[in-house]
This record gives C-alpha cells, structure tokens and sequence, in this order.
C-alpha cells in the first residue's frame, strides 16, 4: 500500500505491523462543526475500516480541545463556563459523527490532561527549549534546527508567519506553551494552576501531550486538515522531536479543503455550510459518499448540484443491494434455479482493493463499485445467478461499501409469512387476470403488514416498507 507522506512530500510504501496507532486532530469545541471537519473525520474514518477490513488492529485516538481562546470568547458571550461550552459542542459533534457513520474513537479533552501538559512543558524549560515570560511559557523555535521541515517552508517564510505577535519573545517564529491566565478566563472558569501562575496551555502542546501519552513514541499516522501543517503540526512535532529526540510520526496525511461554490470556506465570507444543515435535507450517508467521492488530497467542491449527484449516485448503489437481496429472497419462496451468472467477485474486490492501496483513492473505489453494480443489474434483468451465486455476489457487495462506511446498517430482506405469501400469489393471479383493481386492493393490504411489492419481469418481488 502506498500512501502520500507530507513530511517527506511523496508517495511510500506504507509499513506498519498488526497494530496501527493513528493520531487525528479534532475539534476546537466551540461551536457547531462544519463539512470540512466532517471530512476530515470521515476520510480518516475511512482510512481505519479500511486498515481493519486487510487486518489490522487500529488505535485511533482523536482528541477534543475544550480550553481555547475561541472557546472563552463563546463563553464570555453568552455568560457561561468553558466548560458549559465545550461539552455542548462535544455533544453536539458525537451526534454529527454517528450520523455520518464514523466509528467512535478514543477522544481525550485537554482539560482531563493538564497535568500531563504541565509536566511536557517543564521537562522543554529544562532542556532549553521553552522560557519563562510573565506567567506565560514559549517554545524558542531557533532551539529546534528541524523546524519547518515538515511544512517545507524557508526561514523567510516562517517569519513572516508572526501567529501571536508578542514583544516580549526572543523570536518572532515562538509559540506560546502556557498563556497567564487573563480576566476572560476568570470569568469562563478556564483557569488551571501551574508553576508559572495560573492560566492555561497553548493550542500546540496540547496534541503533542495526547498523542505522546495515548499512542506512545513514534506512532503511525497522524491526520488532519491541510490547514493544519503550519503552524499546528510543525509546532507539534517540534515540541515532541524536543521532548523526546525522536521522530514522532512515522506518516503525516492531510486532506484537502471543502469548497462552496467554488470559494473556500469562511466566516468573513459567510459561507460556513454546517454538517447538522446538510443533514436536514440528506441522510448521513448520502453526505458521507459525497465527502469521499473525491480524492483526499484534492479540493472538494460542495454545491446543491454536487449532492444531488451524491444522491443519485448513492441511492444507484443502494438499489443494487436491494435487487440482489429481494432477488434471493424470492427464490427461496419460488426455488427457481437459474442459469450462472458469470460475474467474479474476487476480480472485483482486486481492483477495489488496488484503488484503495493506491494512496486511498476512494473516487476509483467508487467507480468499481458502480461498474459491478451495472453487470450486477444486467444479470439480474436477464433472469441470471443461482441462489449460491447471489449471495457471494451481495455479501462481496456488501462489505466492499461497508469498508466505505455505506449500507453499514443495512436490513435483509426477509422471506414474508404465508399470509403475505398468498396475497402476493393472489394478486399475480389478479394481474394476470387483468383484474388490477382486486391487484392494487391486495398490494395495499400487503404494504398495511410492512412490505413493498415491485413488479418485475420475473414475477413480484418485495421490500421491507
């Protein structure tokens, strides 16, 4: 399997042993998430089902930050606690997620680690990595001679990058370890003791504490949004290179942006799309196929038009496992035999697995699914395929856009009582009669006990309603 490595700006072999520990950043928890989080979550998402389903066993730990300036800025707002606020968002992100289908994880806060952060930050005091200012604490990134090289950025670049601009620093390019803590914190109860006075961490050290203490040094994957390489990640991996001298992250893999409209998203732009407002008109799962039907490292453009071409796309698919399943079920009521149906599997899985090895490229996943989906359709119209047969071909179905996070909860299709049975023998015998009033009068009465009757070219076949 070959995956793209930020750091080393190519594509590698991906080598990891049975167990795979993967790092993924989370939300800032305060307030309601948007689809570029969503798809951060669900690409990585992806990435572990698809790592379990070739046999591995992932640890995958994404974390909350529930103490921030942005977090306090809420609080103060609406008169409430930072704690008030980050768990309602917290809350309010779990909710999205299960919608989305994405698998719960280890999901530390930083406000259950402070004493973790505290002990990270003096231990790079006394190394000479971090000082000392008026109750707060700055990484000296001149200490560090590694830094800029997972971002690839020159000097001049990085110092044009002035994130909190503060005189007091001995370099523009440092970053606050540990902020002293100010009236708003007071007032939002974001306030922790330290060493140094009150006050509480920096944004930085806080992923670098949690993925030190969760997955141990050097873990295998660390995801995230490409706006998150500088300064996020140069400053996390600057900070646990110093604390420990080891290369912390074996492959750093960051997706794209969601656009809308062609424009990224922005709050100056007021074009913020909130994952819960997508999910008042689509289903989760019609969300999810369009934050996958992209490859990760390209741009993805959301717009109605796209989602209706999710939609349609998703719901193609859909249909597909619904006609093999209604299929199977009708000839174990009916034991038709049928002729073989000469569709392979494992020729289907091989492409599928080559596409997903192929630096999870999902889009061509998509479309090897779409392509069996047609000459499964095709077969099936002809009147093709033992009972046998169907099912390999709709267990394979299956678990290929399972891996996907689709159809995750899908319902067999069972075999109806014989009440239900003998209605749908009547009214074939009313069709054929062309007596379609006493036919329509039995298909109502047969959707009153929960089923769907579809007519096809090889007799009636039915659905859960």
């Amino acid at each position: 399997m070959r995956i793209y490595n930020t750091f080393t700006k190519r594509l590698e072999e991906l080598k990891v042993g049975e167990e795979v520990r993967m790092y993924v950043c989370g939300i800032t928890a305060y307030d309601y998430s948007h689809i570029g989080h969503a798809r951060s979550s669900v690409f990585f998402d992806t990435v572990r089902r698809y790592l379990e389903y070739i046999g591995h066993k992932v640890i995958y730990v994404q974390n909350f930050t529930d103490v921030d300036d942005k977090i306090v800025r809420r609080a103060e707002s609406e008169s409430k606690t930072q704690k008030e606020v980050s768990e309602k968002f917290i809350r309010e992100y779990l909710k999205d997620m299960a919608e989305l289908n994405v698998k719960n994880a280890l999901h530390p806060t930083v406000s259950e680690n402070i004493d973790s952060i505290i002990e990270a930050i003096k231990k790079l005091i006394e190394k000479g990595n971090a000082y000392q200012v008026d109750g707060d604490v700055y990484f000296h990134v001149p200490s560090f001679e590694k830094y800029g090289e997972l971002s690839g950025m020159d000097i001049e670049e990085l110092n044009r990058h002035r994130v909190e601009p503060d005189p007091r620093k001995k370099d523009i390019k440092d970053f606050a370890l540990w902020k002293a803590a100010k009236d708003e914190d007071y007032r939002a109860k974001a306030v922790f003791e330290s060493p140094w006075g009150e006050g509480r961490p920096g944004w930085h050290i806080e992923c670098s504490v949690l993925a030190m203490k969760y997955l141990g040094i050097p873990f295998d994957i660390h995801g995230g949004g490409k706006d998150l390489i500088f300064p996020h990640h140069e400053n996390e991996r600057a900070q646990t290179f110093a604390l420990t001298g080891i290369e912390p992250v074996r492959y750093w893999m960051h997706n794209d942006f969601v656009m809308v409209e062609g424009e990224k998203m922005s709050k100056s732009l007021g074009n913020i799309v909130r994952i819960r407002d997508v999910l008042d008109e689509y289903s989760g799962e019609i969300l999810r196929y369009f934050l996958i039907s992209s490859h990760y490292r390209s741009a993805l453009n959301y717009s109605q038009k796209m989602m209706k071409n999710a939609e349609k796309s998703y719901i193609s698919l859909l249909n597909t496992l619904e006609l093999i399943d209604m299929e199977m079920a009708a000839r174990r009521v009916f034991d038709d035999e049928k002729n073989e149906i000469r569709i392979s599997v494992d020729d289907y899985v091989k492409e599928y697995e080559n596409a997903m090895e192929d630096d999870f490229n999902v889009p061509r996943a998509l479309s090897v699914l779409h392509d069996m989906a047609r000459n499964i359709n095709k077969a099936l119209n002809e009147g093709k395929g033992t009972l046998e047969e169907l099912e390999c071909i709709f267990s394979g179905f299956l678990k290929l856009c399972n891996i996907l996070g689709i159809f995750t909860g899908y319902e067999r299709t069972p075999v109806p009582d014989r009440e239900i049975l003998e209605l749908i023998r009547m009214r074939e015998e009313a069709r054929r009669s062309r007596d379609f009033e006493k036919a329509d009068s039995i298909r109502n009465k047969v959707e009153e006990k929960g089923f769907i009757l579809i007519d096809t070219p090889r007799g009636t076949r039915w659905k859960r309603k």
